[in-house]
This record gives C-alpha cells, structure tokens and sequence, in this order.
C-alpha cells in the first residue's frame, strides 16, 4: 500500500490541489475559516499529513508555531524547497503511526488531514488517531480528515453510470483502492472512543462533486454568494453523510 501512495503522489499536484478550480477551493476555504474560529492565537500545531504544506504554510503565516510532517519523503522536500519554509517550526518525515518522537501533550492542535483517506480498516484508522489524542494537549484540538462512501461513489460514477458495480463496492469495503471510504459516523465513534469530544462534523466540499461544473463557470461575485450558503449547510447531517471530504473537529477531554 505505501508503494501505491507513494507513486500516487509523486505523480499528482498535490501542492496545487485545492486552488487548482472553484470545486477544489470550497474544502480548503472552509477548513481555513474553521481553524480560524477555533484555534486559539499562537498555538503549537502538528500537521502530521501536511502533504506539500497548504494548510501549514497558512497557519504559519497566522502566527501559529507549526511542525509540519508526512510519511512521503516527496513531500517534506516539496515544504523545504518551499519559499515559505522558514516560516514552519520544523519540517519531518513522520508517521502518523508513530509519534513517538514527541511526548504525550506536546501540542495544542493535531491535525490529521489525510492519513484516514487510506487506511483499510478501523483498527488502523484508531490506531493514527489515538497518536493524534496523544500528542495533544488535554483540551487541545485535534482535526480528522476523512472520505464518504457517498461522496467517493458520486465523484467516480462515469457518466453512463456503466461503472456502478465496482463503486457499490465502497459500501462493502470490498474496493482495493489507493483511497478508502468511510462514514461520518464511524470517524465520530473513533474519535469519541479515543477520547475527544465533538466540536464540529463539517461537510467541507459539501455536495460540489454532483454539481462541480456549474460552480466552475460562476463568476468571482457568484462564487462567494454560494460559498455564503455553503456555509450555513455544511455541518448538516444531511451533507456531511454525502460529502466528499470531511472534517471533524473535537477537543481533547
């Protein structure tokens, strides 16, 4: 699996993802605007799946004091040849797997924004987040990353449909995939389970995968008319069960 990741990634714009049309920038300016209400002016923060660094680099420039990390050595070279770099703490090669490096309340936010995309299965994914809750502080904030069944089948569907059968699969977590699906309901038992409580379950791209070609060709004044809306539906259950990246957010009991 990590040699799939790894060519993955390698040969994807990882960096240029969420600005890359209107339909990408709805997940990262509304995670933005989340961390924005909740952490707290100069906090210590782990980026432990930082990826090329979108949302370090941002936090960095909001005053936070971040350590950014991924298990993909593409990456970390990717946030050190960055002209930003000395804006981070620290710059690592981490696993989420294993933080052993720090000790156990090092940080006032973890976020992990993107190991859960593929973890197969639920011991794997409690095992990254009970590293997460770790290397928090108690009442710190951690924030999950995650994909939905729904929101990965609507995404992928072909446009004849004709590939339904192998989508389906999602629901029975029988697909053999780089990306994995997963339910908002089963990140909330993770985490809550791990020892956090819920402060937000955000739909972050809400339903823009069923309607992404009509939210490309709006103009800059409709585009942040929608974001508007956007913004009032995206925690209802509703959206964030269909999906298709979400985000939950909740504080170290």
């Amino acid at each position: 699996m990590l040699e799939e990741i790894r060519n993955l990634y390698e040969n994807y714009d990882e960096k240029g993802r969420l600005f890359k049309d209107n339909a990408h920038k709805t997940e990262y300016l509304t995670t933005v605007r989340y961390f924005d209400r909740i952490f707290k002016p100069g906090s210590h923060i782990l980026d432990v799946c930082a990826g090329a660094g979108s949302y370090s680099f941002y936090l960095a420039g909001q005053g936070h004091i971040v350590t950014a990390g991924d298990l993909l050595q593409h990456h970390v070279d990717i946030m050190k040849t960055s002209p930003a770099a000395s804006k981070l703490a620290d710059i690592i090669a981490c696993d989420v797997m294993d933080l052993s490096r720090f000790a156990d309340g090092s940080f006032d936010v973890v976020l992990c924004m993107g190991a859960l995309y593929h973890y197969r299965n639920d011991n794997d994914k409690r095992r990254a987040v009970a590293e997460c809750v770790r290397v928090c502080k108690p009442g710190g904030v951690v924030a999950l990353a995650y994909l939905t069944e729904i929101g990965c089948l609507y995404m992928e569907l072909n446009d004849d449909a004709s590939n339904i059968n192998e989508l389906l699969k999602y629901r029975s977590g029988e697909l053999e995939a780089v990306f994995t699906a997963t339910t908002s309901e089963t990140v909330d038992e993770i985490a809550r389970n791990s020892g956090l409580e819920m402060l937000h379950n955000i739909g972050t791209d809400g339903l823009i995968y069923a309607a992404k070609h009509k939210l490309n060709s709006a103009s800059n004044e409709d585009f942040d008319r929608y974001m508007e809306f956007h913004y009032t539906i995206c925690e209802a259950p509703d959206v964030v069960g269909a999906t298709l990246h979400g985000l939950w957010m909740g504080r170290k009991i």
